[in-house]
């Protein structure tokens, strides 16, 4: 039993260049959804599941990862890589069929296909 009834998630992405990351993410997502403030944007990835790209002005930037589910890996695979996005091998776990992405951060960015 869940104690807490989860409204949202949100995963953020720490970058060292908000202007640079946009470019790199606008390849494969599209505009951002929103652009709350300076240094600050977001994409709705699915209803109410986002990922926050924040520029914070500091030196140290914390690598972060997200696993995102998908339906067909080969055709996602196919186009990041027709979009500029270089990809990570496929992996088969048996259960599951997974490949990487990262961002100029090194943010790493899973796409899983369940078996």
């Amino acid at each position: 039993m869940k104690l807490i009834d989860v409204k949202t998630i949100v995963s953020v992405f720490q970058v060292s260049d908000i202007e640079k990351s946009l470019s790199w993410y606008k390849k494969w997502l599209g505009e951002p959804d929103i652009v709350p403030m300076e240094g600050v944007a977001e994409y709705e990835l699915n209803k109410d599941v986002w990922l926050q790209l924040s520029y914070e002005g500091t030196e140290k930037i914390e690598k972060s990862s997200i696993i995102i589910g998908i339906e067909d890996i080969k055709s996602c695979k196919q186009i990041l890589g027709d979009n500029g996005i270089e990809t990570g091998e496929i992996q088969d776990y048996e259960v599951v069929l997974v490949f990487d992405i990262h961002d100029l951060d090194g943010n790493r960015i899973s796409f899983v296909q369940e078996l």
